[in-house]
């Protein structure tokens, strides 16, 4: 069986320049919806085994009676969806040891793991290295989800008003969204 955790460590911190942009009550509900698309996702993919965690050691815990594959994701990916889904679910079946998306940041948005592996548990945080130096000391086969955006910044938000396939609940949040300023010389 599947468990899912939506890691907040997987996330990206909090930019003021978001609040800015868009106002604080729109950048805190924005942060909501993000976390509802991360815990829907995860309650799909794992209906029963969903959970939520601030810390890798936190994760472990909510973990320590699972024995099956495990997908950790972050709480700031708008375009989460049935793709995802679909793709760590061939790449599980297919043996793969460990199959990770990064986002534009360069920080993994999305891990998923063939089974509650305690090292790459607690390297999951630590970034792209230190993920494929723990896959790579243990010979794991090793899977590439493709590249997403994070919501966390202005420019996040700039990009997200222009996507025409971004969710609408989150797009709806972007109505006061400042236009830059232009700074002169």
């Amino acid at each position: 069986m599947l468990a899912a955790v939506v890691l907040d460590a997987l996330g990206a911190p909090p930019d003021p320049g978001l609040d800015r942009a868009v106002g604080p009550g729109a950048a805190q509900r924005l942060r909501r919806e993000l976390r509802l698309v991360a815990r829907r996702w995860a309650a799909a993919l794992a209906p029963g085994q969903a959970f939520e965690a601030s810390s890798p050691a936190a994760a472990a815990i909510a973990l320590a009676d699972h024995a099956g594959p495990v997908v950790l994701l972050a709480p700031d990916i708008p375009a989460l969806g049935p793709a995802h889904a679909r793709a760590v679910l061939d790449d599980l079946a297919a043996g793969t040891g460990l199959s990770v998306g990064s986002a534009h940041d360069g920080r993994p948005y999305l891990v998923a793991l063939a089974g509650p592996d305690r090292l790459l548990l607690e390297r999951v945080a630590d970034g792209w290295e230190a993920l494929m130096g723990v896959a790579a000391e243990r010979g794991l086969d090793v899977a590439m989800l493709r590249p997403e955006r994070r919501l966390v910044s202005a420019g996040d938000a700039r990009a997200l008003a222009l996507d025409p396939l971004a969710p609408a609940a989150l797009v709806a949040q972007l109505g006061n969204l400042r236009p830059l300023r232009r700074q002169t010389p």
